[in-house]
């Protein structure tokens, strides 16, 4: 496992790279690449601005775009002033999409410049938001509004355990659900939940999850913490992923549809993602024969599947790369692992809430400072 900075604020992760590395490499999208100490001059001047707008502890914001570091930034920067940052699924619909960001409570709005028009169309709807802000394109908004914000640190009446983070459920059986995460629920995931997975210097993390998923949000914030450079692509699509292993990213978290796509499209597919270090894989079951091909194919990359969900920050188990490779018990390719530090499960009958005998089905029950 990584000896992480000590922190407990979220931001205090970002804090020391600044310092103690500010000429690193942070993230890299669009061409652009930021260091550490660049980046942190946006967060502390995002904060400053929302402190500008009245935006303080306890307050919301909402962010609906596609993968783009200001989600990072804004996600740190309310952490500055005690706020929370409401990530917004994209893809929802209109009726969805008021919803949530009623919900949520959300007093500014920053909006990719692609989705405004969905926004145009229920901006009457949105009754507590008191702003909108346009981020990228020819009608960005957000530069202006950035450059003018002063940098400030972080304000003095900020807790570790304020709600930093809303994370909306899928909602495949009714509303999606706002789960709230606090500052501390993200720095105990954030130190756990990396497994004994190494970090050197020159590695690259691949940011592809969609950031309104905790598994995008949750694996980008490993960045700071281990001083770990990313590359950034706003979703995951076959050429965006292509250019990242052709930039030199060493690690990746991805679901198993898009392995499975790979090897659907064949050897050479397979064979651009042969360089990674590591392989983590979750969010979804990863069929046998998908992940024994993606074995066979790439031999020398450490995998490690990680479950766990929303309202856990993200990661609850771990099945490393030693269980992947054991040949005495296969069976574990179809586990999801042994819980991670500072995790403690049951395996409990629905009926009489008692433990269930090895081998039997029954709910999990799950006990961390990660829960909210």
């Amino acid at each position: 496992m990584v000896e992480l900075p000590a922190a407990t604020f979220l931001t205090d992760f970002h804090a020391h790279r600044a310092e103690h590395d500010p000429d690193g490499a942070c993230w890299t999208y669009l061409g652009r690449t930021w260091s550490w100490s660049e980046a942190w001059s946006d967060i502390r001047r995002f904060a400053g601005a929302l402190r500008a707008e009245g935006i303080g502890r306890g307050d919301r914001i909402a962010f609906l775009d596609k993968n783009n570091p200001a989600i990072l930034t804004a996600t740190q920067a309310v952490c500055l002033v005690g706020a929370a940052n409401a990530i917004v699924n994209w893809r929802l619909a209109g009726d969805e999409l008021d919803y949530v960001i009623n919900d949520a409570g959300a007093r500014m709005l920053f909006v990719g410049h692609e989705l405004m028009p969905s926004i145009d169309l229920i901006r009457d709807k949105l009754t507590t938001v008191e702003k909108i802000v346009v981020v990228g394109g020819e009608a960005d908004e957000l530069s202006a509004w950035l450059a003018a914000g002063e940098p400030i640190e972080r304000q003095p009446d900020v807790e570790p355990h304020d709600t930093c983070l809303v994370m909306y459920s899928s909602g495949t059986t009714g509303r999606p659900k706002g789960v709230m995460l606090s500052q501390h629920n993200m720095v105990v995931h954030t130190r756990y939940a990396g497994g004994d997975v190494e970090y050197g210097e020159g590695d690259m993390m691949l940011i592809a999850m969609p950031m309104f998923h905790v598994g995008g949000s949750s694996y980008a914030l490993f960045g700071p913490a281990t001083g770990t450079h990313g590359y950034i692509i706003r979703e995951v699509d076959p050429t965006l992923l292509a250019g990242a292993m052709m930039a030199g990213v060493t690690h990746a978290f991805l679901v198993p549809a898009v392995v499975a796509g790979l090897l659907q499209a064949g050897p050479e597919a397979m064979k651009l993602f042969s360089g990674l270090k590591v392989f983590s894989y979750g969010a979804a079951p990863m069929p046998l024969p998908v992940l024994r091909g993606a074995l066979e194919h790439w031999p020398s990359t450490t995998f490690m599947q990680v479950y766990g969900m929303t309202e856990m920050a993200g990661v609850v188990t771990i099945l490393d790369d030693a269980a992947h490779r054991d040949p005495d018990h296969p069976e574990r390719l179809v586990s999801a692992g042994r819980p991670i530090p500072g995790v403690e499960g049951r395996i409990v009958d629905a009926v009489t809430l008692q433990d269930v005998a090895p081998g039997e089905s029954g709910e999990l029950w799950w006990r961390t400072e990660q829960a909210t």
